[in-house]
């Protein structure tokens, strides 16, 4: 395969991770919304469980299909990623219960911020100031259409603030482990998947009902529910790993902003909720200011020097 060809076959692959997760997650949350309002089956870190054991299972499944190829990692590279996704889990579910929604939402706009400095701190990343522009009108805009009122307290400012380094840390580690491990995505999450599943697993009774639990009975439809959550989950998790493996965790970030763009946008449309004018402003400048990240992070990629790629003898 020509240089050429193969930078092209890594945007195609690009694009449809994107489109999957934003699909994936999309259909997540509102699945996992209907399995609360209409099952009662309110334990969201059992499901997020269940989703990670499922994770797992399909790797596997996946391998002995040889749909990629199984590749060692030590746990030294391994553990970072996965505790970090589940601290960014434990705390962020902390930060929503101990925190007005208004903040919650803050601090996960703080993510942005917090990754750019980390990165240019410790690994001498520098963001152009044209895309720096363009977080502007992102950040304003879902602020603006997300948030409308803000109750602060300490406890709740510490959680907070661990929330988004937990967050930060684990997408920068996923991005940063797939390179120094040489894992592409699906061998990534073939080795941190376990470890996920069984820390949420743990976490489930801190976080969860666990009297209501046990004694909660499954219908067959709530059964097929969490099954199609779990299908989808598992698109979230690969399409997450290729998204951070091969863009950045800025970019990652941008595209979680999108999200929660359209899962306002289907909530006006599926949920009947009422649409005001924050909201409906906010979106529109959040949207401009997606469009031009994307915009100008294509023609910065497309106009720097590609380097010859080394062949191993």
């Amino acid at each position: 395969m020509s240089l050429l060809a193969e930078l092209n076959a890594n945007a195609i692959v690009i694009i449809i991770a994107v489109v999957v997760n934003i699909l994936s997650v999309v259909g997540v949350v509102i699945c996992n919304k209907y399995i609360i309002e209409k099952d009662h089956y309110n334990f969201s870190v059992f499901l997020s469980f269940l989703h990670f054991a499922f994770t797992a299972f399909s790797t596997r499944v996946m391998l002995l299909m040889g749909t990629f190829s199984y590749t060692p990692a030590p746990i030294s590279g391994i553990l970072p990623v996965a505790v970090g996704s589940l601290l960014s889990v434990g705390f962020m579910n902390l930060n929503l219960a101990s925190n007005s929604v208004g903040f919650y939402q803050i601090s996960k706009l703080a993510c942005i911020p917090f990754i750019l400095s980390v990165q240019y701190i410790f690994y001498g990343q520098i963001v152009s100031r044209a895309i720096q522009l363009t977080l502007v009108p992102i950040i304003f805009g879902v602020a603006y259409a997300t948030v409308y009122e803000i109750d602060l307290n300490l406890y709740g400012f510490i959680i907070a603030s661990c929330a988004v380094i937990a967050t930060a840390m684990a997408q920068i580690f996923t991005n940063t482990y797939q390179k120094s491990l040489n894992c592409d995505a699906l061998q990534l999450l073939y080795h941190t998947s376990p470890y996920i599943a069984v820390g949420m697993l743990a976490m489930s009774p801190m976080f969860d009902d666990w009297s209501e639990l046990v004694k909660y009975e499954y219908s067959n439809e709530c059964m097929i529910r969490i099954g199609v959550t779990c299908i989808l989950a598992l698109g979230v998790n690969i399409s997450n790993y290729i998204v951070l493996g091969k863009t950045s965790p800025l970019t990652y970030q941008v595209l979680g902003h999108m999200k929660t763009v359209l899962i306002l946008i289907l909530g006006f449309v599926f949920f009947n909720k009422v649409a005001d004018y924050r909201n409906i402003f906010g979106i529109g400048v959040a949207m401009v200011g997606v469009v031009t990240y994307t915009e100008i992070t294509r023609r910065q990629n497309a106009s720097q020097p590609v380097l010859p790629t080394s062949t191993k003898k």
